[in-house]
């Protein structure tokens, strides 16, 4: 047990979700500060208490308000770029009186957090990486080689990101991309990987500078709803990731929190595609697994003895979305005896704990109007943006 207050400043969804069962279920209240208004994360059990503001700002100020006259300085925890990359920028003002994620060195958290700079610094430490290139909306595109990949360079404070990624598979269809977006959207364009796998490895570096891994989410199906719908959660990094060169990459930046790799795998090849620099969604999956990383690094922030906590996913298990893996059956990608008998295999859920029920529950009742959503969402996306920022529209 820790003295130090837990605090969990983010949206309310499944990544802060992971974070207060991974806490609750170890016996930890959480604080939980929710950015712009309330979902179903809020509805746990384990959200004991929580406040919504609406801007980084404000909650900045509700923080320095409510929290700075602690005995033991409370421990935050982030689950979004945006609020990890405000945190650090304002690292003096809440290292007085808090524990805080991030860079060391203030403004490191918002250079890494942008996909072409994180790229280029794997690619200098001897990470294999795609050929990649910064781009804008009239960028010279005559070196790119097709079929390419294209996504955001980092989220852009108050905007929606026009698409989460587009392949692209020829100067044309890189060409009316680029048309849609907004004049000052970066992004970086890479040579598509046909990869054969898609992995996430999960983990946290300690206070004391300890690399810990919990291990990898190896994606075998996807939604358009979400990032992976299906997949094996195992203790057994894939040998051709370098989880040496994780350590020396974290240890570079000279990051400590929670964090998470990707790696596409191709022909006996792992390709880094991008670093998270806070708590991942995927979090709450590796807990169910048995790896209870979130709470080893608060007991870390506490100076506590975190070596006899399980930090490893015990044994192989299957995860499933619950909620919006089915569309492969309505997109014909499995027949519904094929995702019933995977269904069945699974053991790790996104948003179902029969501890705490009610944030399924809230998310069952509307699950085909949010599977009709996303689904429509990631067809016309560009042109939503386009139209929101017109009428403008703020995240």
């Amino acid at each position: 047990m820790t003295p130090n207050k837990i605090i969990i400043w983010g949206r309310d969804g499944f990544n802060a979700l992971g974070l207060l069962r991974a806490y609750g279920k170890a016996g930890l209240d959480a604080f939980f500060l929710i950015k712009r208004g309330r979902g179903y994360a809020s509805r746990s059990r384990y959200c004991v208490d929580s406040h919504c503001v609406e801007s980084d700002e404000e909650g900045l100020q509700f923080l320095l308000e409510h929290f700075s006259q602690e005995s033991h300085k409370p421990i935050i925890l982030t689950s979004g770029d945006e609020i990890a990359v405000f945190i650090n920028n304002h690292k003096e003002e809440l290292e007085k009186y808090f524990i805080i994620p991030g860079t060391a060195k203030k403004g490191l958290q918002e250079k890494y957090t942008d996909k072409n700079n994180m790229t280029d610094l794997a690619r200098s430490l001897g990470i294999l990486c795609p050929e990649s290139r910064h781009c804008q909306w009239n960028s010279d595109i005559d070196d790119v080689n097709y079929p390419c990949l294209i996504k955001p360079a980092h989220e852009k404070a108050g905007h929606y990101n026009e698409f989460k990624y587009k392949i692209c598979k020829d100067r044309a269809s890189l060409e009316r991309t680029l048309k849609m977006v907004r004049r000052d959207s970066e992004f970086i364009v890479q040579d598509y990987i046909s990869k054969e796998k898609e992995v996430l490895v999960y983990g946290a570096r300690m206070r004391d500078g300890q690399v810990i891994l919990a291990g990898a989410l190896i994606k075998s199906r996807f939604s358009d709803s979400s990032a992976g719908s299906y997949a094996l959660i195992t203790k057994e990094v894939p040998c051709s990731i370098d989880t040496a060169g994780i350590a020396s990459y974290l240890q570079e930046i000279d990051y400590y929190g929670l964090f998470s790799f990707e790696y596409g795998l191709f022909r006996d090849k792992a390709y880094f595609f991008e670093v998270n620099l806070r708590n991942d969604g995927t979090s709450g999956y590796f807990s169910q697994a048995g790896a209870n990383i979130p709470l080893a690094y608060v007991y870390s922030c506490a100076g506590a003895d975190y070596s006899k906590l399980q930090c490893q996913v015990s044994d192989n298990q299957w995860f499933i979305d619950e909620l919006f893996d089915f569309e492969n059956v309505l997109l014909r990608r499995l027949s519904y005896k094929q995702w019933k008998k995977g269904k069945a295999k699974a053991t790790v859920y996104k948003y179902y704990d029969k501890d705490d029920e009610e944030p399924w529950r809230y998310l069952k009742r509307r699950r085909w109007a949010l599977m009709a959503k996303e689904m429509t969402v990631k067809r016309f996306r560009p042109y939503i943006v386009f139209v929101l920022d017109k009428l403008g529209v703020k995240k």
